[in-house]
């Protein structure tokens, strides 16, 4: 499974207690695709969000706004921490 679905199945199943639910909602059907419509219409909505949006800077849980120039490491040390403490994309959109 690429990371991108699995970012994916992770964020649509956050509010999601049950395991019955997750299985129903998390459902791969014989063409690869999400059973779960509502699941598969929002993997679509999700991989034509990453196809069409740089990410230039992330939202922190504080409310603070963090960019490359913030970090030592620039670009790939902001996506890394940003993965890593899981904050908000802040995107620019596709040209």
């Amino acid at each position: 499974m690429d990371e991108s679905r699995k970012q994916f199945e992770k964020w649509v199943t956050k509010d999601v207690s049950s395991e019955i639910h997750k299985e129903i909602i998390l459902n791969i059907g014989w063409n690869d695709d999400y059973s779960h419509n509502p699941t598969r219409i929002q993997w679509q909505a999700w991989q034509a969000s990453r196809q069409s949006q740089q990410v230039v800077a992330y939202l922190t849980h504080q409310g603070s706004a963090v960019s490359p120039d913030d970090f030592e490491g620039g670009e790939a040390e902001m996506h890394e921490t940003s993965k890593r403490e899981e904050w908000m994309p802040l995107v620019k959109k596709g040209e």
